[in-house]
């Protein structure tokens, strides 16, 4: 059996939020495989800070070249603390060559992961990339390196626990958000770090936000509060403002102000989360909150929610998926999608999962 064989493993996670949420099945995949080895989550400090609740590992290390070890020294540095600790596998899920590079450096003597980006030479086991990676959802993507290295997998969706010190924390920094105080949040997040091709329009997601709460309040929770949460990443702050502006309500505009750990948490407490297609959509999806994702440039075949793909929206052009960052024409794929488009599924939603009799109608 291969995994009675490794002792002390070191598994490389994805950079981005969404990548590391759907890699997650694959994670617990290594865990079934090695249960008695001893993992150490190697990532960047807001994937731990996503990961901390997930039973997968044992150990931790920070990879904050960003930050406190940036530059040729910082690298090195990192290369020596990865080397002390005496690893006798690796397991790399991003496919960049410096991570390879890294840990052959390191002198780690098992080196596994996808033959990508010219590293095929630094890996004891190089998996070739699949021919189907553009048409099936990442999830299977990071799934099948595991097979690839010829260990079990069993299907099962993205699952993020949540730590209890982040639940501690939100109530302190946001007590209007306790889950004691009787009021329904519907959940909003007109932005996306990858850049504006992904955004859909904000005073969209104003009315959608707008009327999503008024129809609550008058047909489903009268007896209860509703109220919007504008959430965002750093750098997203005037978006969250601008989207506001735009409402006669007064939502809680909390772009900026929150760790990932914190968003996890009010996530949670969302009876609906509206998105485009971010890391935080994956987020939602794999704490079970009702979630509409707005796609535009990008494929939602390969990224849509894994639980949820009947809440996507999606109004093909003929140059979509194209990926860009900043659309270099029209952004057709995003001024096509109309209020109605987001707001009937988004009502829809909230009535499957609340089990309403109302048949909610769009006017």
């Amino acid at each position: 059996m291969i995994g009675s064989f490794f002792k002390n493993v070191v598994v490389r996670v994805p950079n981005w939020i969404g990548d590391a949420v759907m890699c997650t099945p694959a994670l617990m995949d290594l865990r079934d495989n090695f249960p008695c080895a001893t993992i150490t989550l190697w990532a960047r400090p807001a994937i731990v800070d996503l990961l901390r609740g997930c039973p997968v590992f044992d150990n931790l290390l920070i990879d904050d070249r960003k930050e406190k070890q940036e530059g040729l020294a910082g690298t090195f540095s990192l290369i020596s603390m990865i080397n002390k600790r005496h690893f006798d596998l690796t397991v790399l899920f991003p496919n960049a060559f410096d991570s390879a590079w890294m840990t052959f450096l390191a002198r780690i003597p098992h080196r596994w992961g996808y033959a990508a980006d010219g590293r095929k030479w630094l890996l004891t086991k190089a998996i070739p990339v699949p021919a189907h990676r553009l048409t099936t959802h990442h999830v299977y993507y990071y799934q099948g390196l595991i097979q690839g290295l010829g260990l079990q997998s069993q299907q099962r969706a993205p699952s993020l626990p949540i730590h209890p010190d982040a639940e501690r924390q939100v109530n302190q920094k946001f007590p209007e958000l306790s889950v004691g105080n009787r009021t329904w949040f519907v959940g909003v997040n007109p932005g996306a770090v990858y850049g504006s091709a992904k955004r859909w329009l904000p005073e969209r997601f104003a009315e959608v936000a707008e009327t999503l709460v008024n129809r609550l309040q008058e047909d489903l929770v009268p007896s209860q509060r509703v109220q919007c949460v504008v959430v965002g990443g750093p750098g997203e702050e005037s978006l969250g403002q601008r989207l506001a502006s735009s409402m006669r309500s007064s939502p809680v505009v909390l772009s900026g102000k929150t760790s990932v750990g914190d968003l996890m948490v009010i996530l949670k407490r969302c009876s609906v989360f509206i998105t485009n297609d971010t890391g935080p959509m994956h987020m939602a999806d794999a704490l079970g909150v009702p979630t509409i994702s707005i796609f535009g440039p990008t494929n939602p075949r390969r990224t849509a929610p894994f639980r949820q793909q009947q809440g996507v929206v999606h109004r093909p052009v003929s140059c979509a998926p194209c990926r860009f960052r900043h659309c270099p024409i029209d952004h057709r794929c995003m001024t096509g999608i109309s209020v109605d488009d987001v707001l009937t599924p988004a009502l829809e939603q909230v009535r499957r999962l609340h089990g309403s009799q109302k048949n909610f109608t769009v006017s």
